[in-house]
């Protein structure tokens, strides 16, 4: 029986732990705090940094390692564990920075589809940031740090910038603290998200997704890690037609190509592509480098192939052709109280009613005297399934109605569709 090491704790390693089980793998998994649905479903769980490789558990006969979470690859992990023989779902540190360094990024799209780039600056001094002003107007900027900020450190004028001074304050912070900061022309248009398996040559791509990053409903508020996300029974979008798939695809396998063209290493792993369709064509908002969160729940929950044969066909350098059902999802993410300002409400219970239907993903939380707790971060993904995105949505919002406890969740996921 295949042995594999989960390397993470949130509602996106519990989709990917619940698909590999089902594959028939025997799962082992390292945490930085216990996740109660991981644990449940893994042969032995260790507790300890998901940041320092070198304190991952030794698992004799070990078949291959799957990295969820970001901050690994940025550590290095891949390299790491492939240095002491153990195969990686998850590209090493240099390919991962198409997704841990924005301007990384941008400088290979440069390269490999430049018309997927919005114009930008990564700028490293006041005055380039006035220039890329006068370029675009202060009205059309949107502000992003280097790095990895968990989702939450970009900033859009008009919407968390409200004046020229808070703009070129926020950017000369995060001059000051990185060195660097990168400016990008603000893009209008629908944006939507294709994730793909790849094998360092060939991608295969997934349902697409929506999700929906603001606090509040209506799209308000503060961007977060998301606070949902639906996919569609026929895998599509009904705004993104088959030739902006295809554009985005391509964009996609050109970036793989530069990545090792540019890196000397081949990207295999998951590479998530976040794309605006604007009236100039498909753009990149960002790349990342695993599956998204709460993405990995609507895709896996509906992967008929075995994960753990499409992992292994990445290792090989012939990644399999997924097949998915043809079955709509609606996740809905259920945060603490507060969530996620300065006032969220921390380490509290919460609990779940019998006859919950729903796929129930954990997320940030902790278990305490047999009680699941809340900490500052979203709790929990509830996933609903149907043949309409409409079924999905009841059976999502039915069921989140059972979570008890000081938590909140948007009432309007996919109440657009």
């Amino acid at each position: 029986m295949t042995k594999v090491l989960l390397i993470g704790n949130g509602a996106r390693e519990h989709a990917i732990a619940s698909a590999l089980v089902k594959s028939g793998v025997t799962l082992h998994a390292h945490m930085d705090k216990r996740n109660p649905g991981i644990a449940n479903i893994a042969e032995s769980v260790s507790i300890g940094t998901l940041l320092n490789p070198r304190k991952y558990p030794s698992i004799i006969g070990l078949d291959y390692a799957v990295i969820g979470p970001e901050a690994p690859l940025a550590k290095g992990a891949v390299d790491y564990l492939e240095s002491q023989g153990v195969p990686c779902i998850g590209p090493r540190k240099d390919p991962a920075r198409i997704e841990t360094s924005k301007s990384f990024a941008r400088r290979i799209l440069d390269s490999a589809a430049p018309d997927a780039n919005p114009q930008y600056v990564a700028a490293g001094s006041f005055d380039a940031i006035r220039k890329f002003e006068d370029k675009v107007g202060i009205e059309n900027i949107v502000v992003k740090p280097d790095g990895l900020t968990g989702g939450k450190g970009v900033k859009i004028v008009g919407e968390h910038l409200s004046s020229r001074k808070e703009m070129e304050q926020y950017a000369s912070d995060l001059l000051t603290k990185r060195g660097l900061v990168i400016l990008e022309e603000k893009l209008v248009g629908t944006e939507f998200t294709v994730q793909s398996f790849v094998d360092g040559i060939t991608i295969e791509p997934m349902p697409l997704v929506r999700d929906y990053k603001r606090a509040f409903d209506g799209d308000k508020g503060p961007n977060t890690g998301s606070m949902g996300s639906y996919s569609r029974a026929d895998h599509g979008m009904d705004f993104v037609t088959e030739a902006d798939l295809e554009a985005a695809l391509l964009v996609m396998q050109l970036t793989i190509k530069e990545i090792k063209k540019n890196t000397r290493q081949e990207y295999k792993g998951i590479l998530y592509g976040q794309f605006m369709k604007t009236e100039q064509g498909i753009k990149v908002i960002e790349f990342n480098a695993r599956f998204g969160d709460p993405e990995a729940m609507n895709v896996l929950s509906v992967l008929e192939s075995s994960l753990d044969d499409i992992f292994k066909s990445i290792i090989a350098g012939n990644v399999q052709k997924p097949v998915f059902e043809n079955k709509a999802t609606v996740c809905v993410y259920v945060v603490p109280e507060g969530y996620p300002g300065s006032e969220v409400v921390r380490d509290m219970p919460l609990s779940i009613e019998p006859g919950v239907t729903s796929e129930i993903y954990y997320a940030s939380v902790y278990e305490k005297d047999e009680l699941t707790h809340t900490t500052g971060s979203r709790s929990l993904g509830v996933l609903g399934k149907g043949d309409t995105v409409a079924e999905a949505r009841k059976q999502a919002y039915s069921d989140a109605e059972k979570v008890n406890g000081r938590i909140r969740y948007r009432s309007d996921i996919a109440a657009d569709v």
